[in-house]
């Protein structure tokens, strides 16, 4: 579980001291899916990267299972990311040399995970997310919508605790859109994932089961907003 408490990330500007996130208060439950919009620059994404342990707050606690994310050392704060918090991105980050099983693998190297039983795991992901048949396809070969279901693999082969997505489906048209918000949705409820995504496109917050508004680095959050 999540538990933020007067978490505050403020930046300098020039003259200017600007709070991206002014002070936010936030519990997020086990296994909770919430959906996060807003305007940009409103603070959404850089709420996600406190969440992932990618940045740090100026001031406030973030509390993972116990855990102060904030006060970790660079080390275990790796450790934290690299066992229990599996991200995707807009852009995938997909190294474009590497096979789409290659690619998956990455994932598993930090954690000591050797050659076969790793190359068995990476598959395995791929075949979860529907591209059994393209292990060996590089990114460059594969379709955006392909693409990110590599990065979705990538992001679950190291069964993460928690799944944080930033604008996953940005790069996509609509009917990749709704093929890629299914397979994430299946993996949550499969998996018993907590999963948190940042998102401009309305269609998605709707259907969210609890949607939080970030404007001017303030948070609102509403539950049971779709059906």
């Amino acid at each position: 579980m999540y538990e933020l408490k007067g978490v505050t990330k403020r930046y300098t500007r020039g003259k200017k001291t600007v709070d991206a996130l002014a002070g936010i208060d936030l519990t997020i439950a086990d296994g909770d899916r919430l959906v996060i919009q807003g305007p940009t620059g409103g603070g959404k994404s850089t709420l996600l990267q406190m969440l992932g342990g990618l940045d740090r707050p100026t001031e406030g606690s973030i509390d993972l299972d116990g855990t102060d994310l904030a006060k970790l050392s660079e080390s275990r704060l790796t450790k934290v990311r690299s066992e229990n918090i599996g991200f995707v991105f807009q852009s995938f980050n997909l190294i474009p040399t590497l096979s789409a099983q290659e690619n998956v693998e990455t994932a598993l190297v930090p954690l000591g995970v050797k050659g076969r039983e790793r190359r068995e795991r990476a598959a395995e992901a791929l075949k979860s997310v529907g591209l059994g048949e393209r292990l060996g396809h590089l990114p460059g070969e594969m379709s955006g919508g392909q693409q990110q279901r590599v990065a979705i693999a990538r992001a679950l082969v190291k069964q993460p605790k928690v799944l944080l997505a930033d604008e996953p489906t940005g790069n996509l048209d609509e009917s990749m859109r709704d093929e890629i918000m299914d397979v994430l949705e299946t993996m949550w409820k499969e998996l018993g994932l907590t999963f948190i995504m940042v998102t401009h496109d309305s269609a998605i917050a709707k259907k969210a089961p609890r949607l939080a508004i970030i404007r001017k680095g303030k948070i609102t959050v509403k539950e049971n907003a779709g059906s």
